[in-house]
């Protein structure tokens, strides 16, 4: 014999369910993201995130302002690099991106890198590279963003 009762739930039974998925989500670590491209020995010391540089500049010029890459720009340095990108666009430009001694990215790093390029556009600001190293090099290829990155001249 077949059961023709309707089955039906409380809706405060269905929202506590999903308050309990959402509870063990929230309590679940995030994976950390992969990186992009690495070539670090598995022996070396803390990365340095960004080294900052202050830009000497004769009296009534103007300030240059230089962003220099530590050899890591990952997602556990992203708060310190943004930091740094922020502080230098509050000067008036042209800016100078060096990138040379990047040995760790991930893509949460390039993000940082495009947003500080398209800010600079935005702005009308110059901007140019004095050096990428391969692996950010490989970094901004493999992720499509390498025209974003040029400044049109």
């Amino acid at each position: 014999m077949k059961d023709t009762r309707k089955k039906s739930r409380s809706k405060a039974a269905g929202s506590h369910r999903v308050r309990a998925v959402a509870a063990r989500a929230a309590a679940a670590p995030a994976p950390a993201p992969a990186p992009v491209a690495a070539v670090v020995p598995a022996a070396t010391a803390a990365p340095a995130p960004v080294v900052p540089v202050a830009a000497a500049a004769p009296a009534g010029t103007q300030r240059l302002g230089r962003v220099v890459l530590g050899t890591s720009c990952t997602i556990q340095e992203a708060e310190a690099v943004r930091a740094h990108l922020l502080s230098q666009a509050a000067l008036p430009g042209p800016y100078e991106i060096d990138g040379g001694s990047v040995e760790l990215v991930d893509t949460a790093g390039i993000q940082l890198i495009v947003a500080f390029a398209l800010d600079c556009l935005e702005k009308g600001t110059a901007y140019k590279w004095t050096g990428r190293s391969a692996t950010l090099e490989k970094a901004i290829e493999l992720l499509g963003v390498s025209p974003l990155l040029e400044y049109p001249a």
